[in-house]
């Protein structure tokens, strides 16, 4: 799978930390995401979901809706 284009350019001025396994209580990460704007951190989850359409079905040209139904009645009595 193929970076999105200008991906090599976002990567260029990452942001990166090192830290313990346990000593990492989140802060960095929710620092980095609350920096972003709301559009970039939506393109970041796009990004995400459909690298995972792209891993669970490879050769799914799109992704499809959920096309499950449920009918709930009422007991009359």
């Amino acid at each position: 799978m193929m970076a999105p284009m200008g991906a090599d350019r976002a990567r260029a001025g990452g942001v990166s930390r090192i830290v313990r396994l346990h000593e990492d209580d989140g802060a960095f990460d929710r620092a980095f995401w609350a920096g972003l704007p709301p559009s970039r951190r939506l393109e970041a989850v796009w990004d995400l979901a459909l690298e995972y359409l792209a891993w669970r079905e490879p050769h799914a040209a799109e992704s499809r809706l959920q096309r499950s139904v449920c009918r709930v009645e009422r007991c009359r009595g």
